[in-house]
């Protein structure tokens, strides 16, 4: 996670496919961030350093070791297919990403959609 001073608007999305699709197929503002439905504790935040650039997100999993929020993989979209996009979503939801060498401890500010008021990376 690149952005420590950066607050997050969540939005559940109904599936990994959904998921897959919206971050292969569209640009979305620096403070967007994304769960899936039922899967609640991995959320995948927009950690780009502009709106035009790469899409990167980090993937966090909000209760990882000592219920810490860890940073367990991170992802260039904008580099990937639907396809592989998919596969690596599926993999954080399957928990195959918990146990990553290279996770850390993270604090990240996230919010509603309700909560989130308009900020510099708004559109």
């Amino acid at each position: 996670m690149l952005h420590t001073d950066r607050i997050w608007s969540v939005s559940v999305v109904e599936s990994a496919e959904e998921l897959a699709r919206m971050l292969t197929e569209m640009t979305w503002s620096c403070c967007n961030a994304f769960c899936v439905k039922g899967h609640s504790e991995y959320v995948w935040l927009n950690d780009a350093t502009s709106p035009d650039g790469a899409q990167e997100y980090a993937v966090i999993k909000l209760h990882g070791s000592n219920d810490q929020p860890l940073q367990i993989e991170s992802i260039t979209f904008s580099w990937c297919n639907f396809e592989e996009a998919l596969g690596y979503i599926t993999r954080t939801l399957q928990e195959k990403d918990d146990s990553n060498s290279f996770s850390y401890k993270v604090h990240p500010a996230l919010q509603t959609p309700d909560q989130h008021e308009r900020c510099s990376h708004c559109a």
